[in-house]
């Protein structure tokens, strides 16, 4: 057989080997030369390298194949480790690092290696037979360790301003080669970088070596390359942004503090109170938001004052900032008490409120607006004093005012006001100044009564504490009698007095006392008359149908002020004064007769009037009417002076306005109005141009105003207004007037079609025109109808008018003076008896107005003359 295998030919035609040695000693694997003919039967072992390299934890698969003619006649191949054992199959169910797994019916047998290891390294064979004759093949397994990152995380982060390792370990045997690079720069070993063995260190992090890098390793014995992306990302600790150090919020209010802080990443947020350290995150009434470092006050109390730690946190670090809370705290006055003082003693009056900051506390009467400042007032009358001190979460703020020789004029309501910042609140406190009874209020008029008329005599005292009050009659303790009725002891008192009996007149004296002293009050009862003669009465202005009086009248110390005037008149030629005519004006006013008949000659007796009566006839004065004539003057109503220039308000019109003038004797049955465009040359006005004055004329003889259209802008007009009679007409009223610049239109609607309305309208005002000249005519002829009634033109009979004007008839009790009202009366106990009640008219009775030269008199044409404003 050894000559056959030396054989090279014959080696390569049955076996088909490339190569044989030439000793004989070398058989290549899966070749068994066999001596039946040229067939030879082998195991093939796939990969079919007979040395193969492994990486350290990799998965092996050897397949050991029979390679025959007739494979049925090759037994099951079966696989030894290095150690010559026979490698089994894996049971059911496991799998064990080394395991057989055969495949009969393709005569293979497959080795399983699960993770390799440099122990499972070295020579692995194939054994099977072949009609009994052994078949072999082997394979030899070597191990080398892969290229492995044990520390390198692919995301780093690194903290600004710190060195920092890039971590990069990496296994590999052979041992590799490891080099850096960032962004795809090659890195050097220098100043800031250090190639280490387990990474990359940079010195001092900056913000610019935030980035991607890349570690290489490389195993030149395996040729084997990895790379590894490693993302380093600089963290920088956080830096607080600017703010304000001091944050003022308001008590009851809500409100929010923030604090922010530069870092990366974000940095979260947590807030804590300075005196105490508590984490308001978990504090009631308050609220952390860590990631805005908005810190949110549920209804701020005063306690909240403080200093706050805001605290920012990231993975770099942290860091923190301190922010002052002022809470502001709106005052409020809990004490302000009302006092009492006596006059020119010394008050005082105390206001304490709470708030903070500490309440600026001033006063002011409430009578005044201004306040008073601190320290002196008044020459240093009245003095302020304050000061604050500190109370738990607030401030105490108080203030005195202290007056010196209290009078009167202090008593009063003062009001506190407190402020700070955070509001005002203001409190009233009264400053009662107590003083001795006064009478400075009430009048020494004397009170009046006749014909044994009750009257009342008031006693008002003004003191504090309230008077008590007695009275005496001629200086003696006044005793009740029928006559004599005592109502009140004070501070009020009344006495009603019937005086019967002359004796019951007199002086009563009141006396009020009260703890710091007394006054006396001093009231005169007097018998009243009725007035003296009229002193004088002289005709004053005189037309042809009107006559005005200047009347002077008797002295008063008999009786009451005089209330009215009042005059018979009738006709020279009629010689009974049962027969006249009468007028009564109250006093002071204009005193005029009118409608009288022009030439005729008229006797007048004046007397006065007082609440007790009328008083004596004075002596007749005669008076001569002059002849009818035209109308007197109109006068406008307005005071101008007729050389005086008005500025119109209206570009295009002016009204003029003018009281109605005496007639005369004859009706005035219109009005003419002229006006002309004037000029002023040399301070004198002249007429532009005759041709240019225009006259309207008013049918009408109770026209009092008139509006003059069309005129031109900025002129000057000279207006006439004449009064006209059938005797003639006056003499003009004359006004100038300047119209305004510019065209101003009136605004009149022109000219329509009368309505149905309007029609109706005219038809009524015929119709009433007709029934005034058939009461005109009743006037003229029989003395009858309205005009006759409210002219006061019935004649009177000589009882009638002595009714009327001296009447004895008993009236209502007079009332008592009037008084100002009384001042800090306190009510106190009186008698259930009531003073006497205030009866009888009150004014003197009018039945008619008639204006005469732009005044109106008011007179009346008899009746019961009652004075007004009693002096009782």
């Amino acid at each position: 057989m050894g000559g056959e295998i030396d054989n090279p030919i014959y080696s390569r035609k049955c076996c088909r080997f490339s190569r044989f040695s030439s000793k004989g000693n070398f058989f290549p694997p899966a070749c068994l030369r066999i001596r039946w003919g040229c067939s030879a039967q082998n195991l093939r072992i796939f990969p079919m390298q007979k040395q193969q390299t492994v990486a350290v934890g990799k998965s092996v698969v050897l397949t050991c194949q029979a390679d025959a003619s007739d494979p049925a006649l090759v037994s099951q191949p079966q696989w030894r480790d290095p150690k010559g054992q026979i490698i089994n199959e894996a049971a059911s169910g496991t799998r064990p690092e080394i395991y057989t797994e055969p495949m009969p019916a393709k005569q293979l047998q497959l080795l399983y290696i699960s993770s390799i290891t440099p122990a499972m390294a070295g020579n692995y064979t194939c054994e099977a037979t072949f009609t009994n004759m052994p078949l072999s093949a082997s394979v030899i397994l070597d191990t080398f360790v892969a290229i492995t990152w044990t520390n390198a995380n692919e995301n780093q982060y690194a903290t600004k301003g710190k060195d920092f390792k890039v971590m990069c370990e990496v296994t590999a045997e052979p041992a590799p080669s490891v080099d850096w690079f960032k962004e795809g720069t090659p890195i050097l070993t220098g100043d800031r970088y250090v190639i280490d063995v387990n990474g990359l260190l940079i010195k001092s992090i900056e913000e610019s070596d935030d980035g991607t890098y890349t570690c290489r390793a490389v195993v030149i014995q395996t040729g084997e390359l990895a790379e590894r992306n490693i993302k380093l990302e600089v963290y920088t600790a956080p830096e607080m942004e600017e703010r304000e150090t001091r944050v003022v919020i308001k008590e009851g209010e809500s409100a929010s503090i923030t604090c922010k802080a530069r870092g990366k990443p974000p940095p979260t947020y947590s807030w804590i109170k300075a005196s105490t350290r508590e984490n308001l995150g978990t504090a009631s009434r308050f609220s952390v938001n860590e990631i805005k470092g908005l810190l949110t006050f549920d209804r701020v109390e005063a306690g909240d004052y403080g200093k706050y730690i805001c605290s920012a946190v990231n993975q770099a670090g942290h860091n923190e900032t301190e922010i002052e809370v002022e809470v502001l705290v709106p005052p409020k006055i809990f004490e302000l008490y009302n006092t009492t003082a006596a006059e020119k003693t010394e008050g005082r009056l105390e206001c304490k409120a709470s708030g903070r900051p500490a309440p600026r506390i001033s006063f002011r009467k409430l009578s005044s607006s201004e306040r008073l400042l601190n320290g002196p007032n008044d020459d240093g009358r009245i003095i302020i004093e304050t000061s604050n001190r500190q109370t738990g979460d607030q401030m105490q703020s108080s203030a005195v005012i202290t007056i010196t020789s209290l009078n009167r004029t202090d008593d009063g309501l003062y009001e506190c006001v407190a402020e700070n910042e955070g509001g005002e609140a203001r409190k009233n406190g009264h400053l009662t100044v107590q003083f001795k009874p006064t009478f400075d209020h009430m009048t020494n008029v004397p009170i009046w009564s006749w014909n044994s008329q009750p009257v009342n005599i008031s006693c008002i005292a003004e003191s504090i504490p309230n008077a008590t009050i007695k009275w005496k009659f001629h200086d003696v303790d006044l005793i009740e009698s029928p006559q004599v009725r005592i109502y009140g002891s004070g501070p009020i008192s009344y006495v009603t007095v019937t005086p019967t009996d002359r004796s019951l007149y007199g002086v009563y004296k009141c006396l009020a006392t009260n703890t710091l002293g007394e006054a006396e009050h001093i009231n005169q009862l007097r018998e009243a008359f009725p007035p003296g003669t009229v002193t004088q009465a002289k005709q004053e202005t005189i037309t042809a149908t009107s006559v005005s009086f200047n009347i002077v009248g008797p002295p008063e110390e008999m009786g009451p002020p005089i209330l009215a005037y009042t005059t018979q008149y009738k006709e020279n030629g009629n010689y009974d004064w049962n027969l006249a005519m009468n007028r009564t004006w109250s006093a002071n006013s204009p005193y005029i007769v009118e409608n009288l008949r022009p030439m005729f000659s008229y006797d007048f007796r004046f007397a006065a009037v007082n609440r007790v009566g009328v008083g004596s006839w004075g002596a007749p004065i005669t008076v001569i009417m002059p002849r009818r004539s035209p109308p007197e003057q109109p006068k406008w109503r307005e005071a101008v002076s007729s050389e005086s220039l008005i500025h119109g308000k209206f570009a295009d019109r002016y009204e003029l306005q003018w009281k109605v003038p005496a007639h005369n004797g004859e009706p005035i049955d219109m009005y003419e109005i002229s006006y002309c465009p004037v000029m002023k040359v040399s301070g004198e006005w002249r007429i532009s141009g005759e041709s240019d004055c225009l006259t309207e004329e008013l049918k009408s003889y109770e026209a009092i105003n008139y509006e003059v259209r069309g005129l031109q802008p900025d002129t000057r007009y000279r207006m006439h207004v004449r009064a006209h009679n059938i005797l003639g007409y006056s003499l003009p009223a004359q006004l100038y007037v300047q119209t305004a610049l510019g065209v101003e239109r009136s605004g009149f609607a022109p000219p329509q079609l009368l309505s149905s309305g309007a029609i109706v309208g005219i038809a009524l005002a015929g119709v009433l025109i007709c029934l005034l000249i058939v009461d005109l005519l009743l006037f003229c002829f029989r003395r009858q109808g309205v005009i006759a009634t409210i002219c006061g033109k019935r004649v009177k009979t000589h009882k009638d008018d002595e009714t009327k004007l001296g009447s004895t008839k008993p009236r209502a009790p007079p009332s008592p003076a009037p008084l100002p009202p009384p001042v800090k009366l306190v009510p106190t106990p009186t008698d259930e008896k009531e003073p006497l009640k205030e009866t009888g008219d009150d004014a003197i009775k009018r039945n008619s107005s008639v204006e005469f030269d732009g005044r109106r008199v008011y007179a009346t044409s008899g009746g019961p003359i009652i004075g007004k404003n009693s002096a009782v």
